[in-house]
């Protein structure tokens, strides 16, 4: 299989410790945003806005209830809300996932559950899609 990264690391989710910038253990639990910028992993439960310049995996046994933004955003875990990737989204095997999807690149693995709706954008038309996106929901916020 070939890497998400592009580094030749990373099989089904999995990398090498030293690559990560932020590992969110399978006990921890954070109820608001999540920021940073690089590549992270989170088996635990997240409720809040996730946002990432790079790439952020859900591991097997993380429960996400979010908005994830990022650039390659892989899923192994049980996930609610919507992903918009900039490179691609992977749904592993074990995944769990129920929204919708935003991205040019979809990988889903036999036995992945997809529940939900997926919009496949070019990287040029996915940049527009977004702007016309945060317009729609300045407009719902007023």
């Amino acid at each position: 299989m070939g890497s998400v990264f592009g580094n030749g690391k990373e099989e089904n989710g999995k990398r090498a410790v030293e690559d990560i910038i932020i590992y969110m253990g399978k006990n921890v639990e954070i109820k608001g945003n999540v920021n940073f910028e690089g590549s992270g992993r989170i088996d635990g439960k997240v409720e809040g806005k996730i946002t990432v310049k790079g790439s952020i995996i859900f591991g097997d046994g993380a429960v996400i209830t979010s908005d994830v933004e990022g650039d390659t955003v892989v899923v192994g875990g049980k996930v609610t809300g919507r992903i918009v990737a900039h490179q691609k989204i992977q749904l592993l095997r074990t995944s769990i996932f129920t929204g919708d999807l935003i991205t040019p690149s979809l990988l889903i693995e036999d036995g992945a559950q997809f529940n939900g709706s997926c919009k496949m954008t070019s990287h040029s038309s996915q940049e527009h899609y977004e702007a016309e996106l945060m317009k729609s929901e300045a407009m719902a916020v007023r």
